[in-house]
């Protein structure tokens, strides 16, 4: 039964509530940094799309760039959204361990 979850019977333990609030803090921080990191990339990828591509070949590697583009900005805000909820959940936390946030 890997897969079922089994509600523990132990103590409150303030402690694990706020290291563990910290870490999910942590992460939340990371997965926003990524997602700065693709609005980076985004910015570059439009750069190359903004150039004037004349060949054939050049039109359809502008067509994939887009493509990119629009996979890319998806990605950037499931990120954020991701990023915002782990927040909360550190926010959860620390209120858990009686620290306010």
């Amino acid at each position: 039964m890997g897969d079922t979850l089994f509600a523990a019977k132990t103590s409150f333990d303030a402690g694990q509530w706020t290291r563990q609030g910290v870490e999910v803090r942590q992460l939340a921080t990371r997965m926003a940094r990524c997602a700065d990191e693709a609005d980076a990339a985004l910015s570059q990828l439009g750069q190359a799309q903004m150039r004037q591509w004349q060949s054939p070949a050049g039109r359809a590697y502008r067509n994939v760039v887009a493509s990119h583009l629009t996979e890319l900005r998806r990605a950037r805000d499931t990120l954020r959204e991701a990023s915002a909820l782990v927040m909360q959940e550190a926010a959860t936390a620390a209120v858990a361990a009686g620290q306010g946030y």
